[in-house]
């Protein structure tokens, strides 16, 4: 565990710091689903009352502004947190990033995005019947080195539930974010504005974590010139530009929230351990300029479990025990088989290289050089995801951002209204498809694939339009709700023949995962 004062020494405030952290409520949001039947059936009407647990989705946005006022207001013996020796939210950027909270509430993509996660953490469950991996239950299967070179601090992230990055939606359990600081803990030069160019990280090079197959890449959307809370407002994916690695059947990466047009790899392309891929940038849900990186089972973030995995080859140092009266090296020592520890960044011993789990807090640096025998697959490439797989899970994600549309704006407005936005969010997908290969200098001819979402939307207005003349019309909030849960259907159904798909052709490569099983324990 990470040295910290205990349960009888700590003041009332790292209590009440530690209480607010390990709240989880993400699970008291799930109960916002009770509220479904009451929309469909009219003797069920009050379980309406449960759509108010959907508020517990601010959370996240809660708890940090919380801790800071009681990190501010902390004498030394309070400041037992690993991170409270980074600086990086202010009181004016927690402001900056409640104001934008309405734009997202206003960007149906974003939207329709986050409910994804929440259901996709119902489709990862049943997938493991209930009970996602862990670090005690998980064989990791692939040889994982940090995604960047020099040394970078840890933000969020852990093996641990206490600091794990998000422990529910489940796709982002396991998570970390980097960024770069200095001696003092700051991420950006102090002197200087909010600029994405200030911070310490920005337009740095990130790195394939291990040889594999890239099996999904983003490169077009759009990051903010500033950090300071600021993101996007016309993001289209939390995730902003992003890419993602196949390193074993059920094992992909995925390094988030790159740079516009840094991305330098394509789907299908085969990339080796340490190659760039693309540069740490701001764009999608990001507050500051950081990386998001994991390891999930599914190549499809949304349905996706994150899963927890040790580093090979890292350095770690832990500053926040510097100048306490414990052993500063405990934090950062290394394991020997049979050694039993409390630290949180043990170091795995399996017969093959040492592993060594990382926490929030640390600086992180990658010291091992030898990036040519850590192969975990063959060198070859995947076929191309079909076209008609990527068009209709674009199609299941437009009918979704149409259920989102007509499910929050049926709330306050008339069924006119309604096919009107829609129809105004069909025009402005269509010009965005014929116009944006132009823009981003792909050529001429736009990708049909592209096309999948406004052609969702167009399904999702001429349904509404249907509905809103039929005298059997259900209401509103009903329909978007259907509407939204087809498109996810839609989604999970191709993301699952993805994810078949491309297992049967790793296998096919003749992939070593359990070949290195059998050498490790020969």
């Amino acid at each position: 565990m990470t040295e910290q004062a205990t349960t009888e020494t700590a003041t009332p405030s790292a209590r009440l710091r530690s209480a607010i952290r390990s709240f989880e409520p993400m699970y008291l949001v799930a109960l916002s689903v009770l509220a479904i039947p009451g929309y469909l059936f009219d003797s069920l009407a009050v379980l309406q009352i449960f759509q108010l647990f959907f508020l517990f989705f601010l959370w996240p946005l809660v708890a940090p502004l919380v801790g800071l006022v009681l990190g501010r207001y902390a004498d030394e013996t309070d400041a037992t947190e690993p991170t409270d020796w980074i600086h990086m939210g202010t009181g004016r950027e927690y402001a900056i990033g409640y104001a934008m909270l309405v734009p997202t509430f206003l960007n149906p993509l974003v939207m329709a995005q986050d409910l994804q996660q929440l259901l996709g953490s119902a489709v990862a469950l049943v997938r493991y019947r209930g009970s996602i991996p862990g670090p005690e239950t998980d064989e990791q299967h692939g040889s994982y080195r940090l995604p960047v070179d020099g040394t970078w601090t840890v933000v969020n992230g852990s093996l641990e539930r206490e600091y794990s990055h998000s422990w529910f939606p489940v796709n982002q359990r396991y998570a970390y974010d980097f960024v770069i600081t200095d001696d003092d803990g700051h991420s950006a030069t102090v002197e200087g504005p909010t600029a994405v160019e200030n911070y310490y990280c920005y337009d740095e090079p990130v790195l394939a974590p291990a040889d594999g197959t890239v099996v999904d890449a983003s490169d077009d959307d759009p990051e903010a010139a500033h950090g300071g809370g600021l993101s996007h407002l016309l993001k289209r994916d939390i995730r902003g530009n992003y890419v993602v690695i196949q390193h074993a059947p059920d094992e992909y990466s995925s390094l988030v929230h790159l740079v516009p047009n840094s991305v330098a790899v394509e789907p299908g392309d085969y990339v080796e351990r340490g190659q760039q891929i693309g540069r740490c940038g701001h764009s999608g849900n990001s507050s500051e300029p950081h990386l998001h990186f994991q390891v999930q089972d599914h190549p499809n973030f949304a349905v996706a479990a994150s899963l927890p995995i040790t580093f090979e080859g890292v350095e770690t140092e832990s500053p926040w025990l510097e100048g306490k009266a414990v052993d500063s090296t405990a934090a950062d020592r290394t394991l020997e088989e049979g050694d039993e520890t409390d630290d949180q960044s043990p170091t795995v011993v399996d017969g093959g290289p040492e592993r060594v789990a990382i926490t929030a807090g640390q600086r992180v640096s990658y010291v091992d050089a030898c990036d040519d025998d850590s192969s975990s697959m063959p060198s070859s490439q995947h076929a191309a995801r079909p076209t008609w797989s990527t068009g209709l899970e674009r199609l299941g994600v437009g009918v979704s951002v149409g259920g989102v549309i007509t499910f929050f704006v049926g709330i306050v407005a008339s069924w006119s209204t309604v096919v009107a936005l829609l129809a105004a969010s069909v025009t402005i997908g269509g010009v965005y498809w014929l116009v944006g290969p132009l823009v981003r200098d792909e050529g001429v001819v736009p990708r049909p694939t592209r096309a999948g979402v406004p052609i969702g939307l167009a399904v999702t207005a001429a349904t509404v339009w249907y509905a809103a003349s039929s005298p059997f019309a259900a209401g509103r909030q009903t329909l978007g709700g259907a509407l939204f849960l087809l498109g996810f259907g839609c989604l999970v159904i191709v993301a699952e023949y993805d994810r078949r798909r491309l297992q049967r052709a790793f296998d096919g490569l003749g992939a070593v995962s359990d070949t290195d099983s059998r050498r490790h324990e020969s």
